[in-house]
């Protein structure tokens, strides 16, 4: 009901910000084209084609439609995209330019470089090895595609989910360019500028500056600092040189740099032992603190066997203990003991005592009570050489050769309270390579791609930890060195001229090498595992092929399958001394893998006013990488089996030159079929087949509607935009305090107004115009000692104002 009103709500502001435009509706004017059917080029299979020849579930825009959306950053995809999840804030970076991805259920929210991502992120062709960095601003944006399901054939490993690939605008033939301002909300200051300058007929440049600044939008009250501020700087330039008709060079640069105040993380839940008579580990870091603060209200008791002291603060009530069975008192210690055998045991009240870490610390979504270091950072450039020399009308020639360098940090306060219960400081510093040759074919009746594509990359973390069980920082250092080849190859062929056959296959040899350097810094000489090259290599042959009939040029059905998988590699967030069989258990983990079969099909119908594309999919998913906990660290495990199926729909009409009307929906069904039995490996996050999958809402929703005409000399675009999310869980155990638990309707609306000769354009928008509170991401160490749990929330109500100058 409450989605219904909201969407009601919403279509009435739209009628009532076009009913002046309608009545004021002037004579129609000679150079008014108005909204069209869009044709939209892609490169799904490595060749540019039509999306609605393409028999892949492709989700494709074009800078311009991302403009008249006001999709203005990666994470706004989502709103857009069915069965697509893009967020930023993931668990323990500590850093908003980290990135979350997800597609049809699959996807990753480690943010360390010992895990791979599960959605390949591609720019201008080349792959983006690292999550930090994934939410960036559209600033020069071309266009983005969107690829569902498993690329394992063109695009490798790392694509299990699929893979996003954005695309830079080229240099103009012509001097001239583009400058945007835009202010609003928080203090938001947005400059933009691009300047296209042909050198020669044969060289063409490009050139852009943007910056941008908005300040933080959840308030630390210990000291006033605003979390989840922007403050960012991004320059590129792209030349694209052609001493001939068959050859071409194109040169990529880009530097970003941001210097921001941290992640917009908030207190969410606390572990605590509620009943002092139950023996619980979970949360016993706080019990540590609270003693040490004074809380009469709490005691702690160390693990191992019978008789460790039990510690509480001056004024703590011992009468307690008479009902407690595994505490007693020792006389010949002079002291209430221990009596069983396990784990560290704690025990803090739940009241409003500033001595107690416990769920007081609660200051609501936008707020938090940390007094711990934040802060974050990133420096990410590369530069990539992308050359094609057509050998013939039928042969291409492709090189994309990429260097990249990322360095960021991310220091966070996890717990969000005045106690020293975990917090952590993350410098990472790292580069990466990548070669990739192809050779393309294209006849009448058939057209391929044979591929070979080589990858490394190093990457250095410092990660400290401050655990509330000691007093002494813990080291999580860790690099990592990994390379990667792959030859594929993949062919369609035309049976006749309606029906097409594609088949391909992919072999893939990757080596993941990990150095740990982890220690206590009261003892940095007793490493908690061996500081050695700790290397593995995995293989992997995936394929794929597809069937598509064309009825006639407006209707295509199609069927594929497909495989893709992700690579493994090795744990490293490791606080204790590890014994063999800890690391037996807990060290490696292994590859991932999904198989999906397809089937859809793609429409231009009405006259090419109306098109409709649609997909279902079936996809089994195996050797899950889930985070487990034992202890306060992190660890990926190989410990299940699932299944997703689910469809998505998009439409867009164009009833008029005037009009147009966007919407899309996809649906998901997960379940866990398997769970491996972990038990007896101490670890503490509870999974079972009755969780869903993170990042995996049911249903997922958009509908935009779009309106333009002229009065007098202006041309004015309204426009209001609608966007739902079905209950979302953030990990693997569905933890509900972190977690969106209702459906969330987001409307966002907007009016351009532009000349008739367009070289200017003023844009109002609002986005989140019913101000919904709702999270984002979060984390959860609710069953450890260290029982915190963390979420991001999205900014509440914002407007803009933007003032775009071509010239």
């Amino acid at each position: 009901m409450k989605n219904m009103l909201l969407m009601s709500t919403s279509l009435s502001l739209s009628l009532f910000l076009l009913t002046p435009v309608q009545a004021q509706e002037a004579a129609e004017q000679d150079s008014f084209k108005g909204f069209e059917i869009e044709e939209i080029s892609v490169t799904a299979r490595k060749v540019t084609e039509n999306m609605q020849d393409v028999p892949v579930a492709v989700t494709a825009f074009t800078g311009d439609a991302l403009e008249r959306r006001q999709i203005n950053t990666t994470t706004d995809i989502g709103k857009i995209t069915p069965n697509l999840e893009f967020t930023n804030n993931a668990p323990l970076a500590g850093n908003p330019n980290s990135s979350i991805i997800f597609i049809r259920g699959i996807g990753q929210v480690s943010p360390r470089a010992n895990s791979d991502p599960g959605v390949g992120l591609y720019i201008d062709d080349v792959y983006m090895g690292q999550s930090v960095g994934g939410t960036m601003e559209f600033r020069d944006i071309a266009g983005v595609q969107v690829l569902r399901g498993p690329q394992g054939t063109l695009f490798g490993r790392n694509t299990i989910g699929g893979a996003v690939l954005l695309s830079t605008k080229e240099p103009g033939e012509e001097f001239g360019g583009t400058v945007k301002t835009r202010v609003g909300t928080d203090n938001l200051r947005q400059i933009f500028a691009g300047v296209d300058v042909p050198i020669t007929d044969e060289l063409k440049t490009r050139f852009t500056m943007g910056h941008k600044s908005q300040d933080g939008y959840v308030t630390r009250l210990y000291d006033g600092t605003k979390l989840g501020d922007t403050n960012n700087t991004t320059i590129t330039a792209k030349a694209v040189y052609t001493p001939s008709d068959n050859f071409t060079i194109k040169l990529n640069f880009d530097h970003t740099q941001t210097d921001e105040n941290g992640a917009p993380l908030v207190f969410a839940a606390y572990g605590n032992n509620t009943d002092p008579t139950v023996a619980q580990s979970a949360a016993f870091f706080g019990a540590i603190q609270s003693i040490a603060a004074g809380c009469t209200d709490a005691y702690f008791v160390g693990g191992g066997g019978p008789g460790a002291v039990v510690s509480y603060a001056p004024g703590f009530d011992t009468s307690i203990f008479d009902s407690v069975d595994f505490i007693a008192w020792d006389a010949g210690a002079g002291a209430y003991v221990k009596t069983v055998g396990g784990p560290p045991l704690g025990y803090t009240a739940e009241n409003t005592d500033s001595r107690c870490a416990n769920n007081q610390w609660n200051a609501g979504p936008y707020a938090n009570n940390g007094t711990g270091p934040v802060g974050s950072s990133m420096e990410n450039w590369g530069v990539s050489l992308n050359m094609a020399y057509d050998m013939s009308d039928a042969v291409t020639l492709k090189s994309i050769t990429s260097y990249r360098e990322l360095n960021w940090t991310g220091k966070r306060d996890a717990d969000n309270t005045p106690f020293t219960i975990l917090h952590t400081d993350y410098d990472s510093s790292g580069d990466q390579f990548s070669q990739e040759l192809q050779a393309t074919y294209s006849s009448d009746i058939m057209k391929g791609v044979v591929g070979l594509f080589y990858y490394e990359e190093e990457v250095v973390d410092i990660l400290t930890v401050a655990l509330g069980e000691r007093e002494s920082l813990d080291s999580d250092n860790n690099t990592v060195q990994n390379d990667a080849w792959a030859a594929f190859t993949q062919w369609t062929y035309d049976i006749t001229d309606k029906l097409s056959l594609t088949g391909g296959i992919r072999y893939t040899e990757e080596n993941k090498g990990s150095i740990p350097d982890q220690f206590d810094y009261a003892d940095p000489d007793a490493k908690y595992l061996e500081v050695k090259l700790y290397e593995e290599k995995y293989t992997a042959t995936t394929f794929s092929g597809s069937i598509d009939y064309r009825f006639n040029d407006n209707f295509m059905v199609y069927a594929s399958y497909s495989e893709g998988f992700k690579g493994g590699g090795w744990n490293s967030s490791f606080n204790v001394p590890q014994s063999a069989e800890a690391l037996e258990n807990f060290h490696q983990f292994d590859e991932e893998r999904a198989k999906t079969i397809e089937v859809g099909f793609k429409s231009d119908l009405l006259d090419n006013t109306l098109r409709l594309n649609a997909a279902a999919f079936f996809t089994d998913y195996t050797d899950l990488q889930f985070v487990f906990r034992a202890g306060p660290a992190p660890y990926l495990l190989n410990a299940g089996k699932a299944s997703i199926n689910g469809f998505e729909a998009e439409l867009t009409w164009v009833p008029s030159e005037n009009w147009i009307i966007e919407a899309g929906i996809g649906y998901l069904d997960d379940s866990i079929d398997e769970v491996v039995d972990l038990s007896g490996l101490g670890v503490s996050t509870p999974i079972s087949t009755d969780n869903s999958l993170p990042f995996t809402p049911e249903i997922q929703a958009n509908l935009g509607i779009g309106y333009t005409n002229y009065i007098g000399n202006l041309e004015v675009s309204p426009r209001v935009d609608i966007s739902y999310r079905d209950q979302t869980f953030f990990d693997t155990a569905n933890t509900v305090e972190i977690a969106q638990m209702d459906g969330v309707t987001t409307i966002d609306a907007s009016i351009a107004v532009q000349p008739q000769d367009g070289n200017w354009q003023l844009v109002f928008s609002m986005n989140n115009l019913t101000d919904e509170v709702y999270p984002v991401s979060g984390n959860s160490s609710l069953t450890t000692g260290s029982g915190y749990a963390e979420a991001a929330y999205a900014r509440k109500r914002q407007w803009f104002l933007s003032l775009n100058y071509d010239f």
